[in-house]
């Protein structure tokens, strides 16, 4: 509070995905980068942590389409949903027995309004069980149950299929990064 009984003027910075110095105006930051706002707190003296860019081609797309899937060693196939979808692998929503870290799958998908499935190897990178609120997962609650899981074995055919559906979804992001003037 100022002397007069207003609240203190705050300042609003801007910090960009590489953590340079903070910006007084956020029209500096370069497009397509991941802003972060923050109130300069008297006293508080640790400058905000930067928030990283998801790198090239990592773009997700919703998908809401079944998946099955066999866990390396079982002969049984499982199903869930695909909740999103990127070249570099997708979110597998399960409510129960998700597979471990490390774990290796074996999935076939399919891609909205496409019929023909997408087969893959996959690896599961994180978990996230079951939260104590319903449908939401303990480790990211944005997020249902289930698992991240990335391809490691992929038909170039079927990884161009998804480059193609993600590209429909974000068409400027390719112009973009060819053009580095923008």
């Amino acid at each position: 509070m100022s002397s007069s009984g207003r609240p203190a003027r705050q300042t609003v910075y801007a910090v960009d995905h590489v953590g340079a110095k903070p910006a007084v105006c956020a029209s500096h930051l370069p497009p397509y980068s991941i802003r972060v706002y923050c109130l300069c707190v008297p006293g508080f003296k640790q400058p905000p942590k930067p928030v990283p860019v998801a790198p090239k081609g990592v773009e997700r797309i919703a998908c809401g389409e079944r998946c099955e899937f066999e866990v390396s060693g079982a002969d049984v196939t499982r199903e869930g949903i695909i909740w999103n979808l990127s070249v570099a692998g997708l979110y597998l929503v399960l409510q129960t027995d998700i597979p471990e870290v490390d774990s290796s799958l074996r999935v076939r998908l399919w891609l909205p309004g496409d019929p023909r499935p997408v087969l893959a190897e996959v690896q599961v990178v994180w978990r996230n069980p079951p939260s104590c609120f319903s449908g939401c997962g303990a480790n990211a609650p944005r997020f249902p149950p289930g698992c991240g899981l990335k391809f490691v074995d992929i038909p170039a055919a079927d990884l161009a299929r998804i480059q193609s559906r993600v590209e429909s979804v974000y068409p400027n992001r390719a112009e973009t990064e060819s053009d580095p003037q923008r």
